[in-house]
């Protein structure tokens, strides 16, 4: 691919569906505000919006220096002896919204069991896409090829080249449980982590590097692909973990079957400029999103694994790598959190 520059994030505006986070590449730090610049600026005369019982946290973490928001949902129940469970939803500045009236409302009807919902996110996200794609596009992710860092690096204003998914994974375990705690009381034992594309990609890195820092891991979309699939590497100690009954985590994998369409169909998003139907069938094929996901759904099933190891998932079909993310939410949430009384 070539130099960073901001004509990644205008190509990105016309690829909305498949291939938008894959694309998303070319979105690095130092591009140019073309999608910010074309969004109105608010009103200085009104106030933000926000949502009912929901407090939010800005915080300048001491592991990186770097400064987070995070977004909490209370629930509306009181509070268990223990707390509350917790769900950790990754890119929380796309999802808080989404995820937190999904859970409130489904456990006020019995549907699900009461939990606070937190959103991961970063202050700058208020007024700059561009500067939240930057930030995600470093920080979820646990590698860099050199060859990628070195072009990277070249791009102006880019920065210096952070795969930062092991600093944000201690961040997510140490500093942000802390907060939330000075709001509402939680249960650190039955937490849930939440991650889709680049964040699924993280979210599975985590159950292969860190398994204990999560009771559930729902992964949708992961990038399984990103550094020559780098992320694997971890994965046969965790198999060996599971099966001498050291950890035994609960485990949801899903993806869009569009992800990845079969290539005698024509493909039905819009290609971003400069990029040609044959490019655009590559990528997809070497990204091999559903693929991926079912070997991996495959792979982690072990015969008679230890008492709370479980492994979920599927292949929602007719879903793109953006829509899956809406389609999924409803069996993510019954999964990690079922009602007290469920069998």
């Amino acid at each position: 691919m070539g130099a960073v520059s901001g004509r990644g994030v205008t190509q990105m505006r016309y690829f909305p569906v498949l291939l938008v986070l894959m694309l998303a590449i070319w979105c690095m730090p130092g591009s140019a505000g073309a999608v910010e610049a074309e969004i109105p600026a608010p009103s200085s005369t009104l106030p933000a919006a926000s949502l009912p019982l929901t407090r939010q946290i800005d915080f300048q973490s001491s592991v990186n220096g770097r400064y987070y928001r995070i977004q909490i949902a209370l629930p509306f129940a009181e509070a268990p002896p223990a707390g509350f469970p917790a769900v950790y939803v990754l890119d929380g500045d796309g999802y808080f919204g989404t995820w937190s009236f999904a859970a409130r409302m489904r456990a006020v009807s019995g549907e699900l069991e009461h939990a606070v919902v937190v959103g991961i996110g970063y202050p700058e996200s208020a007024s700059s896409l561009d500067a939240m794609m930057g930030r995600r596009m470093s920080e979820l992710v646990p590698s860099i090829d050199p060859a990628e860092a070195k072009r990277m690096s070249a791009a102006p204003g880019a920065g210096k080249p952070y795969a930062g998914a092991d600093d944000l994974l201690k961040i997510l375990h140490e500093e942000v449980p802390a907060r939330v705690k000075t709001v509402v009381a939680i249960d650190q034992t039955r937490s849930t982590l939440f991650g889709h594309s680049l964040g699924g990609l993280f979210a599975l890195h985590a159950l292969f590097s860190h398994p204990e820092y999560f009771r559930t891991y729902l992964i949708l979309s992961p990038s399984i692909w990103w550094n020559e699939r780098s992320v694997l590497a971890g994965r046969a100690a965790f198999l060996e973990r599971v099966a001498r009954g050291e950890v035994a985590p609960r485990v949801y994998l899903t993806v869009g079957s569009l992800e990845q369409p079969d290539p005698s169909e024509p493909l039905k998003e819009k290609l971003p400029p400069g990029m040609t139907e044959a490019e655009a069938r590559q990528f997809v094929a070497r990204a091999a999103m559903v693929d991926n996901t079912r070997d991996m759904l495959q792979v982690l099933q072990i015969p008679g694994s230890p008492a709370g190891y479980e492994v979920k998932g599927r292949v929602v079909p007719g879903e793109t790598h953006i829509s899956v993310a809406w389609a999924a939410l409803s069996d993510m949430l019954g999964f990690a959190l079922p009602p007290p009384d469920a069998p």
